[in-house]
């Protein structure tokens, strides 16, 4: 059995180019690969798509040295159509992709994986059964369940059963008093690759204000319950407290977000031109 599932994962597909072409199309597939790295031996700095999705905004992120995005589609307008044009920026512009989705219904993720989405942020993950649903539908067997379709651009990928389920990286997010108890359980569950804190439906759920101390004591309290091995992530609202996090061992961090940095750099603008006109 165990044979077999190994020989399963190391399939080589009848339809792969060895073309340089083809190197360059694999590489922008695996991008997760890099970000897992970045993580474990540093820190990784993304950001969220939610007001602006557009492919121009994906490359002035990675213009301006973000490590990664996430495409949200939980609050935002962005459909699979546009989803799709969002993925294929990201991948030419060679910044790596997560997209968190609205919900974690029975193949959507599946779905999103294979438009070639480097990974996923699920939302509102509570308890561990949640966190083993969203790893079954991002990972192949033996991890999970997730369906395989050799579209194309799998053409570039000698190996893409084994290529796709290193290169994935699953991130669920713990946003609720449930969650917090939980911890533990849900990262540990296999196919996870990180915890990541959402300071603001935290904060509701707590019945706190957003940015209340209570809420990020609770979230140093998550880590230390995560075990070595799965990373930490957070939502960061000021880019000066990044530091403090990475020190808390929170090496997966999304700052602001593209409607919120447009907004503070037109206000910056706005505000100079304003003082250099004072008489």
């Amino acid at each position: 059995m165990g044979e077999d599932s190994n020989s399963v994962r190391q399939w080589k597909s009848p339809f792969f180019s060895g073309l340089a072409s083809a190197r360059d199309v694999a590489d922008s597939l695996t991008l997760g690969r890099g970000l897992r790295k970045k993580v474990r031996s540093a820190w990784a700095m993304g950001t969220f798509v939610i007001d602006l999705p557009e492919a121009s905004t994906i490359t002035a992120l990675s213009l301006a040295g973000f490590d990664f995005v996430v495409l949200d589609m939980e609050h935002s307008s962005i459909g699979f159509t546009r989803l799709a044009e969002l993925i294929n920026a990201a991948r030419a512009d060679g910044i790596a992709c997560l997209v968190r989705p609205w919900n974690r219904d029975a193949g959507l993720i599946g779905k999103i994986l294979d438009l070639g989405a480097h990974g996923i942020m699920a939302p509102h993950v509570d308890t561990p059964e949640i966190a083993q649903q969203v790893a079954e539908q991002a990972r192949f067997a033996p991890l999970g369940k997730r369906g395989f379709s050799p579209v194309t651009k799998f053409d570039a990928l000698e190996e893409p059963l084994a290529a796709l389920q290193e290169a994935t990286y699953v991130v669920v997010q713990l946003e609720g008093r449930t969650a917090i108890q939980h911890a533990a359980e849900i990262a540990s569950v296999p196919g996870i690759d990180a915890i990541f804190v959402g300071p603001y439906d935290l904060a509701l759920s707590l019945g706190v204000e957003p940015g209340s101390e209570t809420v990020f004591s609770e979230a140093r309290r998550i880590a230390d319950a995560v075990p070595d091995g799965v990373g930490l992530g957070i939502y960061v609202d000021n880019p000066a407290d990044c530091g403090d996090w990475v020190r808390n061992g929170f090496a997966l961090q999304c700052v602001s977000f593209d409607g919120r940095m447009l907004a503070d750099a037109a206000r910056s603008v706005v505000r100079k031109a304003q003082e250099s006109a004072e008489p």
